[in-house]
């Protein structure tokens, strides 16, 4: 379906003693995502485990959701150096004539 968002949940938990590397990488992804276009939310947050964040990223369309993986792959890199991720969850159409995913 034309004009659906797609939303991607993921969480990521800090290796030992690798918190200051995984936040710079985090700031920088969200940074380097801000001026995306079609990509109008991508947001850390903080949860409650010690060194586990969860990120919420909102794309207009799968060409706007696979540009993060050509612009940012060394920053995607960097965090996998200091983080795992825990789970990724993608929610809207993955391509033409795909259905649509809940999670």
């Amino acid at each position: 379906m034309p004009g659906m968002s797609i939303f991607v949940r993921a969480r990521f938990d800090v290796r030992d003693r690798r918190q200051d590397g995984a936040e710079r990488s985090a700031t920088a992804l969200h940074e380097a995502a801000g001026p995306e276009p079609g990509c109008p939310t991508y947001r850390w947050f903080t949860l409650p485990a010690p060194g586990a964040y969860l990120v919420l990223e909102e794309y207009a369309d799968p060409a706007a959701a696979a540009a993060p993986q050509e612009n940012a792959a060394g920053l995607q890199t960097s965090l996998g150096r200091c983080a795992d991720m825990a789970f990724a969850e993608m929610y809207g159409p993955l391509g033409p004539g795909r259905p649509e995913t809940g999670g």
